[in-house]
């Protein structure tokens, strides 16, 4: 079948060709007119049915550089659109245009759908029709390529700035966890500090107290209350720390702080939390161990800190003794929510406060009296002393009670 209404050939000089063209006929006369008219424009590939087309497009060392395939349909072996649809797979963005002398709008339809074809040309045609929807599914190639690159190009983009991105919001992440640690150390001893213990207590005083109003078990030595979730709180404060910087400077009343801050991190464990309170004092929450463990951590504390020595710039090995002052949370076990943790603080500094001026290089502990019911809390370290004659307060030191001085 003829496939012009006009014969007119009319070649023009060739340019280079940027495009390929796979053209489909099994009627030789109809391929040598095709090439006739896309040959100045393109470079032709030529095959004589769809087998022969769909072998040499998958010989090809890059199908994707096939611009467009213009292919009859009735071919034998293998029609147009099967030619096509096979071709879907291995050069997705080839351009299809099937040439038939049949017209089936059902058929055409399906095609379109299965073989994703850019447009039906129906013989005989215009031959100005048939270069202008070339020149067109030309044009559809090249933008579909530079939509798949601009695509590409941004998934590049999008997938660099999100890399970017998390890069910063990992420093970002880090830098914040720094100044958090920073807010939160002693610089000099690199202790915590009192910010670090106001952010974690509440979580320990929360699990204390529940465990302290729930059934407890009976120690089976003697028949007494047994119980490890109780938090000791332990004030030690450097004995006569303020001749140190008077005698020896700043410097070395540097390395004494720094020094107590080694012996306490030795004396109790990772889990404790050991604050520099304020100037030489530290605090020290020994967390969930039973109050009976006090006295031995207190005097194992006071030991460890007495042994210590800083060696000065002459040799000199410069000691120094601590006074440690402690109580427990929750203060009165079986009225665990009538003193909170900063009540339970000044009671250790009451306690400390007395060790201070009952000889030193000592320590001394308040707790419970027999007859404790949480209703009256320690307002002085005056007040002590009649609480502990009524049996509302408890004391231990490990010199004699009546030598004691509260006040």
């Amino acid at each position: 079948m003829a496939i012009f209404k006009k014969e007119k050939l009319g070649v023009q000089p060739g340019n280079e060709f940027q495009h390929t063209v796979l053209l489909v006929d099994d009627e030789p006369d109809n391929l040598s007119v095709l090439s006739s008219i896309l040959g100045n424009r393109y470079h032709i590939m030529q095959a004589s049915d769809g087998q022969e087309a769909l072998e040499m497009v998958q010989a090809m060392a890059n199908p994707a550089r096939l611009s467009l395939v213009v292919s009859d349909q009735r071919m034998p072996r293998l029609t147009g659109v099967e030619l096509c649809e096979k071709l879907c797979l291995l050069s997705p963005n080839t351009v299809r245009i099937i040439v038939t002398g049949y017209i089936d709008v059902d058929a055409i339809v399906d095609s379109i759908n299965r073989a994703r074809i850019y447009r039906f040309v129906i013989k005989p045609f215009d031959r100005h029709d048939f270069e202008l929807t070339v020149q067109r599914s030309i044009e559809a190639f090249e933008m579909k390529l530079k939509l798949d690159d601009y695509v590409a190009n941004l998934e590049n983009k999008v997938e660099q700035r999100t890399l970017e991105l998390q890069q910063r919001n990992d420093q970002l992440q880090t830098a914040h966890a720094k100044l958090e640690q920073l807010s939160t150390t002693d610089v000099l001893t690199g202790l915590n500090n009192r910010r670090y213990l106001l952010d974690v207590i509440e979580k320990d005083v929360v699990i204390a107290l529940r465990s302290h109003q729930s059934p407890l078990k009976l120690d089976s030595g003697g028949g007494e209350l047994a119980n490890d979730a109780d938090l000791l709180f332990f004030l030690i404060d450097c004995d006569h720390f303020k001749q140190v910087n008077d005698l020896y400077g700043h410097d070395v009343g540097d390395q004494v702080l720094c020094a107590i801050s080694k012996v306490l991190r030795d004396v109790f464990r990772p889990s404790d939390h050991v604050v520099r309170w304020g100037g030489e004092e530290f605090l020290v929450i020994a967390r969930f161990v039973s109050r009976g463990q006090a006295a031995e951590l207190a005097e194992r504390t006071r030991a460890a800190l007495a042994d210590m020595a800083v060696l000065l710039s002459d040799g000199t090995a410069l000691k120094r003794t601590s006074s440690i002052g402690f109580a427990a949370l929750p203060f009165v076990p079986t009225a665990a929510e009538c003193f909170d943790w900063q009540q339970v603080l000044k009671l250790a500094d009451c306690a400390l406060y007395c060790a201070k001026h009952s000889g030193r290089n000592t320590w001394v502990g308040l707790g419970a009296g027999l007859h404790a019911n949480g209703t009256e809390p320690v307002q002085h370290n005056r007040d002590i002393p009649a609480q502990l004659e009524r049996g509302l307060l408890s004391a231990q030191a490990p010199q004699p009670l009546e030598n004691l001085r509260w006040v």
